[in-house]
């Protein structure tokens, strides 16, 4: 199953960022790491976000990374109680999984923010 991964961080970004590719190696193989993009805070006043994609193999189904995502975003500091639009130290999400060239899931975030379709355009 290969998937793409959409991570964003505006709190100690490129720590947060290189924390997350450190611990994402670990569960994916093959990864491929679009370029960085800085972007402005969507939905509330904020510091600018670094936004990337990351592409893997993996035999995890879609929960079980998904879990293991929230694991991650959590051993960063991530605040769970904060508002949806508000700072965050580590944001990764699926946004496309894709299992012999079939989609099996795609978000609807890659047609919604530019800051997810740029950098996945360059890993497809």
């Amino acid at each position: 199953m290969k998937y793409f991964l959409s991570i964003g961080s505006n709190i100690e970004a490129t720590k947060n960022i290189d924390f997350a590719i450190y611990e994402l190696e670990l569960i994916l193989s093959n990864i491929e790491i679009s370029s960085y993009y800085k972007n402005r805070a969507v939905g509330f006043e904020g510091d600018d976000f670094i936004n990337l994609v990351i592409a893997g193999d993996s035999s995890l189904g879609f929960e079980e990374l998904n879990i293991n995502l929230k694991k991650i975003e959590d051993s960063s500091g991530r605040n769970r109680s904060a508002p949806k639009f508000s700072a965050r130290t580590l944001d990764i999400d699926i946004v496309l999984q894709i299992d012999e060239d079939e989609i099996i899931f795609e978000s609807d975030e890659i047609s919604k923010y530019d800051f997810v379709s740029k950098p996945l355009k360059e890993l497809l």
